[in-house]
Formats: structure tokens, C-alpha cells, sequence
């Protein structure tokens, strides 16, 4: 089957020459009609089960704040997992948040293959490619976290950013959201670590030695277009002057 480009991705064109590319993998809810909604039905559709909330909009803003490239995923998590490795049981997942997805229940090697081959290869080949046309940008990967998981605790975090191969930047941010305010709640590796979710940036972006950020936005904070509009601002105020930093060599612990 010819890949559907479209609903793989979308990608966002730069309009200056801003050492900067920013992706979202989760950014999208959008399942294709022929997958009937995987057996789901109401809210299950447009909660976080089904993609990061508010981080298309994050991704689009910071974009046209500073005119750089960005990508976005074109479709659900649910449908098939980005940020996942092809060899990961969560690829596609059965089971999300104590929620199951019938759609994804006994598929068989054709039906996993289709939605590699529709959604999961033209998303990660297109990243490469823009990635690999760019001198050294920072590169930024947006997700977004539940206040309260299903089976879960509270968490009280605002921003969390995953590190694994770029300490230094991470550093640097949190080092401009304490200088610029906000009371923002930082941590690192949290609500997840970057060495348990981490595969676009270990597929793509630590490879080609280029700085990065990995960051989780809690979703009370973006789940409305003003608030997520607000919060694009604020990161855009921190991120600028990182621009000017130098290559980092990328050592994997």
C-alpha cells in the first residue's frame, strides 16, 4: 500500500534560517475512518490516552515565533506509537492507561505491517530528512503529561525535561525558567526518564550529535488555546538563548 503522507505527518516549512527544529509525536488524535475509532467511543478519544494535548499548538506557535521547521504527527498514538521502537510491545498499544483498545486487540503481522509502512516509517523518514538538511539546530521534542493518570498518582510537576544525552541543555533551560520566573515546578526526568522513553531523539537527533530538549508540559497548563498560546510564549522567552550555544559532542551513558 503507497503510504499516506498526509495523515503520516504534517511538516512545518522554517521561513528564516533559525537554528532551531521543534516535533511533536504525540501531537495528533486523529485516527483514519477506516479504523473505526478502534472500538473506542467519547471521551476515550480526546483524552490523553489518545495523543499530548495542547502540543500541536505549542509546536505551531514556537514555530512561527521564530520561523523555523517543525514536524507533527499526523496521527493517534493509539494508532501507532512514534516514539516508540518497532521491537517495543507499547508500538501499538492494547492496553492504554487501564483503558483497552479493541481495535489493536489480535492483529495480525499484515495489519502491524500496514501501519508501519502507512504511518511510522513516512513520519520517522521525514524527520531524518529535515533533520539532516539543518547546520547544527537546537533541536526540541513537545509532549505533554496528565495531571492524574487512571492508574496513577497526582503529579505535581509543571515541566518535566527528559535527559539521557544532552544534560548541558537541559541545564540551560532550567537555568532560564529559574533566572525569568513563572514559579514553573521543574524536574528532570520526570514523570518519565529519557532512558526508558526516548526513542525519536536516540533514533534521530543524539545519532547526529545535535543539541537537544526533550520536554514534558503537564496538560492543565496547555489544554486550551489561550493557555497553550501563554505557555508557548513563556518557552520561547527561555529557548532563544540557548540558539547560540556550540555543538556538543553527544557521549550515550
Amino acid at each position: 500500500m503507497t503510504p499516506d503522507m498526509t495523515s503520516a505527518y504534517h511538516k512545518i516549512n522554517s521561513t528564516k534560517e533559525t537554528p532551531l527544529f521543534v516535533f511533536g509525536d504525540h501531537a495528533s488524535k486523529h485516527i483514519p475512518a477506516e479504523l473505526n475509532d478502534l472500538g473506542l467511543t467519547g471521551n476515550d478519544l480526546t483524552r490523553h490516552i489518545a495523543w499530548d494535548i495542547g502540543t500541536e499548538i505549542i509546536v505551531r506557535e514556537l514555530c512561527a515565533h521564530f520561523g523555523c521547521g517543525g514536524q507533527l504527527a499526523g496521527v493517534s498514538r493509539l494508532v501507532i506509537d512514534l516514539n516508540r521502537s518497532l521491537d517495543m510491545p507499547g508500538l501499538i498499544p492494547v492496553v492504554s492507561d487501564g483503558t483497552l483498545i479493541p481495535g489493536n486487540e489480535n492483529l495480525t503481522d499484515t495489519q502491524r505491517r500496514d501501519r508501519v509502512e502507512r504511518f511510522y516509517d513516512p513520519y520517522h523518514e521525514a524527520l531524518g530528512r529535515s533533520l539532516e538538511a539543518m547546520s547544527d539546530p537546537l533541536v526540541l521534542s513537545v509532549h505533554s503529561f496528565t495531571a492524574k493518570p487512571d492508574l496513577g498518582d497526582y503529579r505535581l510537576l509543571d515541566i518535566g525535561l527528559l535527559v539521557k544525552h544532552d544534560e548541558d541543555s537541559a541545564e540551560q533551560l532550567r537555568e532560564m525558567f529559574m533566572r525569568l520566573g513563572r514559579n514553573f515546578t521543574i524536574g528532570m526526568n520526570e514523570p518519565y526518564s529519557a532512558h526508558d522513553l526516548n526513542h525519536t531523539i536516540d533514533a534521530h537527533v543524539a545519532p547526529r550529535g545535535l543539541r537537544h530538549l526533550a520536554i514534558e508540559i503537564r496538560q492543565d497548563h496547555i489544554d486550551t488555546e489561550d493557555k497553550a498560546i501563554d505557555i508557548a510564549k513563556v518557552l520561547a522567552g527561555r529557548l532563544e538563548p540557548l540558539f547560540n550555544r556550540n555543538r556538543i559532542d553527544i557521549i550515550s551513558p
